[in-house]
């Protein structure tokens, strides 16, 4: 037998997707990695199709494209990877496990989700701690925080959603150079702790 009739009679599509880091809806669906795009429109199952951009093939084909390898390559990643058989060393071949393309749309959906939590987040102080009157001499830092930081990162969101590449990837570079992640998931961390400090006081108090 073949390696290549090994490889695809073992492995899915779908299983090679989601061992390179693809995010599969029960239902089979993900954002496809060969276009931009921002609702999933690849069909992963045996094969995977792409209803936007048409990509298809195989699990192999799937590799070979996910890493840019030759299918040859792609095959012996997949054994390698899966341990189907063990591949005698002259076949064998350092290959990276992530590919650039994937690696980046990971950080792009890494800093979205962030990102979106702490919009929404900002969007709720500005509500709740608004000032009662204008006349109120000291504001609430969360109200202040909301009114400093929803426009940045409501800017960034969008950035981060563009359909231009340079956009994307300049935006992600500054969030990287500042830090910004790590701020935001700090102050999401500390509300989520406020607020179950708050549920805890109140079921004592009922």
């Amino acid at each position: 037998m073949s390696l290549f009739t090994q490889v695809k009679s073992q492995i899915t599509t779908r299983q090679a997707a989601e061992a390179y880091g693809l995010m599969v809806s029960r239902s089979g669906m993900a954002c496809c990695i060969f276009h931009d795009d921002r609702h999933p429109s690849m069909k992963i199952d045996e094969r995977y199709y792409c209803f936007s951009c048409h990509a298809t093939g195989d699990v192999i084909d799937f590799t070979a494209k996910l890493f840019g390898l030759s299918p040859l390559d792609a095959a012996k990643k997949l054994a390698a990877d899966f341990g189907i058989c063990p591949l005698p060393p002259t076949q064998s071949a350092p290959i990276p496990k992530v590919s650039p393309a994937l690696s980046d749309r990971k950080e792009t959906l890494a800093a979205l989700r962030l990102l979106t939590d702490y919009e929404q987040l900002l969007k709720r102080w500005k509500e709740e701690f608004a000032p009662a009157t204008p006349d109120v001499e000291v504001w609430d830092e969360r109200f202040c925080q909301a009114l400093r930081h929803l426009m940045p990162v409501s800017h960034a969101i969008d950035c981060l959603l563009s359909s231009d590449p340079e956009e994307r990837k300049e935006m992600l570079a500054y969030i990287k150079r500042t830090d910004t992640l790590s701020k935001i998931e700090a102050i999401l961390n500390e509300n989520r702790t406020e607020v179950n400090c708050d549920a805890e006081e109140n079921d004592r108090a009922a």
